[in-house]
């Protein structure tokens, strides 16, 4: 990063067994920072966090796989129908 120029809180306690830490970088100019009102703003914004967890290859083939036979079976029937 270059020049950074914000302070940073490090969150370790995230109540959440899929992530490790997080940052929150304050905004620069404020003098006076009430370290346990930003702590918990960062801890709500991290409630509305999703972790999805990625789909295995095989699954992801098999899913591109099937929609491309679905959009192939629509367009058959679209053309029976309007034919």
């Amino acid at each position: 990063m270059k020049g950074l120029h914000h302070s940073v809180i490090e969150i370790k306690d995230t109540e959440n067994d899929k992530i490790d830490r997080i940052l929150v970088f304050l905004k620069p100019g404020h003098s006076k920072i009430d370290l346990a009102a930003a702590r918990s703003d960062a801890h709500t914004i991290l409630q509305r966090v999703k972790v999805h967890r990625k789909l295995p290859p095989q699954l992801t083939d098999k899913l591109f796989i099937s929609s491309i036979l679905l959009f192939g079976a629509v367009l058959i029937i679209r053309a029976i129908l309007l034919g």
